[in-house]
């Protein structure tokens, strides 16, 4: 799974966040405060205008301290009522039918079905229950305001944010109802897409002898389902595994019978499904030569994510993990690991490219004997570190070593990895490599990820509700798609700022846009350091001159996107409770300003005279 950015602790986060939460908050009202009076000063002047200001901002306060909770849920129910009649349990009807067909252009074959599946349901949820909760909450208010039928309500003791926040809240509710729906059948529809049972007989089996005649294991495959088939490697016993195949293992037992007679259980799918509670550590680099180094080899990709390590050479990745107790990890370090291969020349593409893995104590610099792999570049491949371990001194000699006495130093270890093969390349992030400290369930694991997806239906709520207010309804739904639209680039800007600052060209590569469009001029890769020069100076400052205000104006749009975790599902990790506490938190922020800037805007238009 890609993770650019490492998750804070939310104790470290909501400081920061709140701090610049209420600066942008309080620039924002200021500068609206100024338009309005600006606008008035035409008619008025600056006098006059300055007291309408004034009077307005505290009519408003008061009438959102007056707010009622009886009258808002009545609104609110009435906001249900009104969706209910408009036939909004329609969509179900298209989500029935998504389902219904989706097996027809999945393709069960891919190399990672369950990811395919969850991303698909995911993604299908998301775009049907936002969609819905944009067209009621854009449309609603203009229409009674245009059929008079707002005038019955203002005229009741009811307050403007009363009513804003009881649309809100009725609409948040039937897409909670829809959400709740599509959510359920949309996990059962993956987890029946996903089960599958392979069967093994006997005949299948090869059975692995000793020179006198002993059997020590069984080699073969099981039979065909859902397009693959998989290797099974089975102890004297006739228990085992067989290897991984579209991202999915079977765990396999004899459960009758010797010899040719005996009978075999495959088990239920593992791997798809999960929940991995990875313990991440921190990646440095090794040159060709042995030599530390900031980054590995670029290839030429523009996406710097990963870096490249040579083969045949003394190029390493290396990760530092901490916090290790043998508590926590009584049999061994379970280290999992996702490479990616780029190849200089094809070779045999199915073999794959060889590679080793050593851990390493970070203090004594003593590693352990390698453990060899061939990467399966898409697919997460498992190692287990034993607790004894063989090391080669420098005279040849081996002798067996004990992980948590010899190699775990302090809680800290070292775990070193090398491609094998001359001219080949491995590309790693700090992502990819950790070490699985547990396993959560996948059923709350998929709740949470439709929680994010209950933030983004909130919020798009809130927007529409809020443009509504003083927008007609095919003007708010553009205007509300405008600022979805331009929030999905904010994460973007503000990795372009940072980069800008720091200096740090390796996380937003090209710059910033006056360098960009001399990079477009003068067709120089993004990837490529530009020569120091008074005008690259120059161009960089201007950069960081714009790149200023416009980050300022970004964290004024909401990312939906930084709201979903589909990804962590589909890549079968645990959603940590820092990032669900921190959307949270994000989406009340979001929330709160936009309720209040539409509770103004409809006090403004004074509907009731």
């Amino acid at each position: 799974m890609v993770l650019e950015q490492e998750i804070p602790a939310f104790a470290e986060w909501i400081g920061p966040a709140l701090a610049s939460y209420l600066l942008v908050a309080a620039l924002v009202a200021v500068f609206a405060a100024v338009l309005a009076w600006l606008s008035m000063s035409t008619v008025s002047g600056p006098l006059a205008a300055g007291d309408r200001v004034y009077r307005g901002v505290l009519a408003g306060l008061a009438d959102l301290r007056g707010m009622s909770c009886g009258r808002i849920w009545a609104l609110a129910r009435l906001a249900i009522k009104e969706s209910l009649r408009r036939n909004v349990l329609v969509v179900l009807g298209l989500f029935a039918v998504i389902v219904l067909f989706a097996g027809w252009f999945l393709d069960p074959q891919s190399v990672n079905p369950g990811k395919l599946y969850l991303g698909f349901m995911l993604s299908a949820t998301n775009l049907l229950v936002c969609l819905v909760v944009l067209v009621l909450s854009v449309f609603s208010l203009p229409a009674d305001v245009k059929a008079k039928a707002i005038q019955t309500v203002t005229t009741k003791p009811v307050r403007t944010g009363e009513i804003v926040l009881g649309r809100i809240l009725g609409f948040a509710t039937v897409g909670t109802v829809l959400l709740a729906i599509m959510g359920g059948v949309g996990w059962a529809f993956v987890v029946r897409s996903v089960s599958h049972r392979h069967e093994l007989a006997a005949t299948d089996l090869l059975a692995d002898r000793l020179e006198d005649g002993r059997v020590t294991g069984f080699e073969g495959r099981t039979s065909l389902d859902r397009g693959h088939r998989h290797r099974v490697e089975l102890d004297a016993g006739g228990n085992g595994s067989t290897d991984t195949t579209q991202g999915h293992r079977h765990t396999v037992r004899r459960v009758a019978g010797e010899g040719d007679a005996a009978q075999y259980d495959v088990g239920p799918v593992e791997g798809l499904l999960e929940a991995r509670q990875p313990l991440r550590g921190t990646l440095r680099f090794l040159d060709r030569e042995g030599v530390p180094s900031e980054k590995g080899i670029s290839v030429g990709a523009e996406w710097t994510y990963r870096q490249y390590i040579e083969g045949g050479s003394l190029a390493a990745a290396i990760w530092t993990f901490e916090g290790i107790t043998e508590e926590q990890f009584p049999e061994g370090l379970p280290l999992e690991m996702l490479v990616r291969v780029f190849r200089t020349y094809m070779g045999n593409i199915e073999k794959g490219i060889a590679g080793s893995v050593r851990v390493r104590n970070p203090t004594s610099q003593l590693q352990s004997d390698p453990f060899y792999f061939t990467a399966k570049e898409f697919t997460i491949d498992s190692l287990l570190i034993p607790r004894t371990l063989a090391a080669t001194s420098a005279d040849g000699g081996t002798r067996q070593i004990d992980l948590f006495e010899d190699i775990v130093s302090g809680g800290s270890v070292e775990v070193v990895l090398q491609c094998l093969e001359p001219s080949q390349y491995y590309g790693v992030a700090q992502a990819d490599f950790y070490l699985r400290r547990g396993s959560g369930s996948f059923a709350l694991n998929y709740l949470k990820s439709c929680l994010g997806i209950w933030f983004a239906m909130v919020l798009v709520t809130a927007i529409g509700v809020m443009f509504s207010t003083f927008l007609a309804g095919p003007v708010a739904l553009l205007a509300t798609l405008s600022v979805v639209l331009i929030g999905q680039f904010r994460e973007f800007i503000d990795r372009l700022f940072d980069a800008q600052i720091t200096g740090n060209s390796k996380t937003m590569p090209g710059g910033g846009p006056i360098e960009s469009l001399y990079r477009i001029v003068t067709q120089a890769s993004i990837v490529v350091d530009l020569e120091q020069s008074p005008l690259v100076n120059a161009m960089k400052t201007v950069d960081t001159l714009l790149l200023a205000p416009m980050r300022l104006a970004a964290s004024l749009f909401p990312s939906l996107s930084s709201l979903g975790t589909s990804d962590f599902v589909a890549s079968g990790f645990d959603i940590p409770l820092n990032l669900l506490g921190q959307n949270a938190c994000e989406t009340l922020g979001y929330f709160v300003a936009f309720f209040i800037a539409g509770a103004f805007c409809l006090k403004a238009r004074e509907v009731a005279s």
